[in-house]
């Protein structure tokens, strides 16, 4: 029969690496985190154990070392498994074998786009091409603000680049409120294959070439709000880390660090990873009390309460909300919860 066991906050389930594979867990009570590094970037991953989740399988399954560290953040309480036990249960309970099996495969999917993407399988972007991409995505899901701002970017670094006019066209419409444009001519139908303008994200004259722009600070954000905006919220989120380590080295530099605090926040929301996004908006609204993004990430805070059943705090945060100006969309949003809520 499976055991519980208890532990206090800080105590090391196991350690990855660790041989000893025989136990599987479940999380009854209190909060787990399990730590390991990405395949592709070599960066820390940190994830969050739902309760009544299971942790450990796959290495006990497959007997071999421990992928992760597991530790214990809080008193927590476990529910333990022996191999042998936990194959009599999986036997008995056909619904978790199909589930496993889904997670499973995803996760290998996962594995093998990591793969690719580090041995730098597929054809190379062109920076002005995914700006372009990114302000056009904003304004097509009718986020203005957004839209607007990577369209300025795009002038600001290709001013002579082949999308400046539609830029300049497109910025217009999203200031003054107006959709993107039913039937407007595709990036690819300008561009052709979406590459001529790549040569503009780097230093060229006759003596040959020189890297201005790969892998800085604002690169990493573009690539990142690219992501984001194609869904895929683990891979901007890895992006979003890997800025936050870097050291900002101009005044604009600074002010894309503020911005990459509410965006990680808005990728650890879209990734379930509560705890963390209240940490992000909550950076943000504390170090960057002038921000453009301080009534949204308030109002993602009060998101956040409620879905941790924190009606209180959910309440007095949606009332901050409905009082900030200027009063617009999230104001209504939060008018509406906040009158659901009482």
């Amino acid at each position: 029969m499976p055991i519980s066991r208890a532990y206090n906050s800080g105590s090391i389930v196991y350690f990855q690496n660790d041989k000893d594979v025989e136990e599987v867990y479940v999380l009854q009570k209190g909060r787990v985190m399990l730590i390991s590094t990405a395949l592709d970037t070599g960066e820390e991953i940190k994830e969050d154990v739902q309760v009544g989740e299971f942790f450990g399988v796959r290495s006990s399954v497959g007997k071999y070392v421990r992928e992760e560290t597991a530790q214990v953040l809080g008193p927590t309480q476990l529910l333990v498994f022996k191999m042998p036990e936990f194959e009599q249960f999986v036997l008995k309970n056909t619904r978790l074998i199909m589930k496993m099996l889904r997670v499973f495969s995803k996760e290998l999917r996962n594995i093998h786009r990591q793969v690719r993407e580090t041995l730098k399988v597929g054809a190379a972007r062109d920076p002005s091409y995914e700006l372009m991409n990114v302000a056009e995505s904003f304004h097509r899901h009718g986020s203005m603000d957004h839209a607007v701002y990577a369209y300025q970017k795009y002038l600001e670094h290709y001013p002579g680049g082949i999308y400046s006019a539609r830029s300049s066209d497109l910025m217009e419409m999203a200031q003054n409120g107006s959709v993107f444009p039913y039937g407007y001519a595709s990036l690819d139908s300008v561009s052709g294959t979406g590459t001529q303008d790549f040569s503009s994200g780097f230093g060229i004259d006759d003596g040959g070439m020189s890297e201005t722009a790969g892998g800085g600070i604002s690169d990493k954000f573009y690539n990142a709000m690219s992501l984001f905006g194609r869904g895929e919220y683990q891979e901007a989120l890895n992006e979003y880390s890997e800025i936050l380590t870097q050291e900002p080295s101009s005044s604009e530099e600074e002010e894309i660090t503020g911005k990459t605090y509410f965006e990680k926040g808005r990728c650890e929301l879209k990734l379930k990873q509560l705890d963390s996004a209240s940490a992000s908006f909550t950076h943000y609204v504390k170090n960057y009390s002038d921000g453009e993004f301080v009534k949204e990430s308030v109002y993602q805070l009060a998101v956040i309460s409620e879905a941790k059943g924190n009606q209180d705090r959910a309440r007095s945060l949606y009332m901050k909300v409905a009082t900030m100006k200027p009063a617009d969309s999230i104001t209504t949003e939060a008018k509406k919860r906040l009158e659901r809520l009482s």
